[in-house]
């Protein structure tokens, strides 16, 4: 806990909620009663909506705490790493910021971003969602900027067409894999309506396919997981993604391109619009995706639905989310983590209740009242299965938090070892077993354990 002194200039200041030593509710402050005026950076990327909704933000932060002005800066994903990290040589780093985790967990080890241990206390798990926390060497890096999870998109008028019935939204009803393939089956269709269950199926001319699949990590790690693999061992000193769990999973994964044909190759995908806007055209029937495609799914006219995803032995999904952080050079801590806490509010942040981000803290989840904040407004844009497949399954099928806010050096280990087993395994000119052995082996001499 910060000393007293600190509090109360954080009243006076801020104008905000204070608690301590007696000291609660709103306090209203006046710009002459500032003890000092306190500027901030706060540096972010997303989309041109996301950047207007955190525009928005500020400067409703920056009228409700006249001591406090936060200053914006949009800096595309492209470029993110490097302008940070010219800002650090430059001695004018941000106070807070967006930051990918392969930055993110190294700067905290170095001692670049402030520890919020006594901001957030010793067991943040009572209040957030656990593996939102991320700590580094035993010092709390902070928490994500909000949540989300991985999904099914499903266009119901293909499905109800087709005679399938929808993707279950309760993780407890998930399809097993099987299940899944023989629905995808039914709805790939080649162009004279042969279905890829018919012995007549032609995969050289298929008109509709029946789900799309990501190449990336947050595409096949969550089938590995549910089939009881692991990306590495314990302490993370080897890479174990050659496992027969894992190879099952991946391996299965891989046969929807080219055993099953219900999913486009990577050499069609790159060619094809986005899955939303196939699934408009009904060229694609599901489409496996993260929470935050529901704001664009929302701008479609589609008739769409979202579902938990298939599985393997236990329903999973990974809970997935941006660092956000508080750099030690801020020279006003407190102020800081103000603003910290306030752009990541679904009460004052409109990306929550139009389907981008999912909140952080239990009470969103677990309340009547928290729900109301972003899911079940009246102005909310989820559709009727969010309370199962986004609310019930973030808070009991997420399992461990990912391998890539746990391992150090993830990111050399997926560029140099992972990512390029997995895309000759996805061109289908290798199997599953052959590039996770690949993969292990140019992994190991990276491999250095856990944070």
């Amino acid at each position: 806990m910060r000393e007293l002194s600190n509090i109360w200039r954080r009243v006076v200041c801020a104008g905000g909620v204070a608690v301590a030593a007696g000291l609660a509710g709103a306090v209203p402050a006046k710009a002459q009663d500032c003890v000092e005026q306190v500027d901030l950076t706060f540096t972010f990327w997303g989309s041109a909506s996301e950047k207007n909704d955190i525009e928005n933000a500020i400067r409703t932060f920056n009228e409700s705490h006249p001591c406090i002005t936060v200053t914006g800066q949009h800096i595309p994903n492209t470029g993110y790493v490097e302008k940070i990290t010219s800002m650090l040589a430059s001695n004018t780093a941000p106070d807070v910021a967006y930051l990918s985790q392969d930055q993110a967990f190294g700067w905290a080890a170095e001692g670049r971003l402030l520890d919020l241990t006594p901001y957030l206390g010793d067991t943040p798990e009572d209040t957030y969602l656990k593996n939102s926390i991320y700590r580094v060497e035993g010092r709390l890096m902070g928490t994500g900027l909000a949540t989300g999870v991985m999904l099914i998109y499903y266009n119901k008028d293909v499905f109800d067409a087709a005679g399938v019935e929808y993707p279950p939204a309760n993780a407890a009803e998930a399809w097993t894999w099987d299940e899944f393939v023989e629905n995808a089956k039914l709805l790939t269709k080649d162009r004279n309506g042969n279905t890829a269950a018919d012995s007549d199926f032609d995969p050289n001319s298929i008109d509709t396919f029946g789900v799309a699949m990501p190449a990336g990590f947050s595409g096949w790690y969550p089938y590995v997981v549910s089939n009881g693999g692991r990306m590495a061992n314990e302490d993370g000193t080897e890479l174990t993604l050659n496992s027969p769990e894992a190879v099952e999973a991946l391996q299965a994964y891989q046969d929807l391109i080219y055993k099953h044909h219900v999913t486009p190759t990577p050499t069609q995908t790159g060619t094809l619009p986005a899955a939303d806007i196939l699934m408009q055209s009904r060229k694609v029937a599901m489409s496996m995706d993260g929470h935050w495609r529901i704001t664009d799914f929302n701008d479609t006219r589609m008739n769409w639905g979202i579902g938990v995803l298939p599985m393997f032995d236990e329903p999973y999904t990974p809970l997935i989310s941006t660092p956000k952080v508080i750099f030690a050079s801020t020279e006003h801590p407190d102020e800081a983590f103000e603003f910290y806490q306030y752009v990541s509010n679904p009460e004052q942040v409109g990306l929550f209740k139009s389907g981008l981000w999912a909140p952080l803290e239990l009470e969103y989840f677990e309340t009547e009242d928290g729900l109301a904040k972003w899911l079940t407004s009246e102005d909310a844009e989820y559709p009727p299965e969010a309370m199962d497949a986004i609310v019930n399954y973030s808070l009991n099928y997420t399992g461990e938090q990912l391998p890539t806010y746990q391992l150090r050096n993830i990111g050399q280990i997926m560029n140099d070892a992972v990512i390029p087993a997995i895309s000759k395994m996805l061109d289908g000119t290798v199997s599953a077993q052959e590039a996770m052995d690949e993969a292990v082996a140019n992994a190991a001499p990276l491999m250095q354990g856990r944070w």
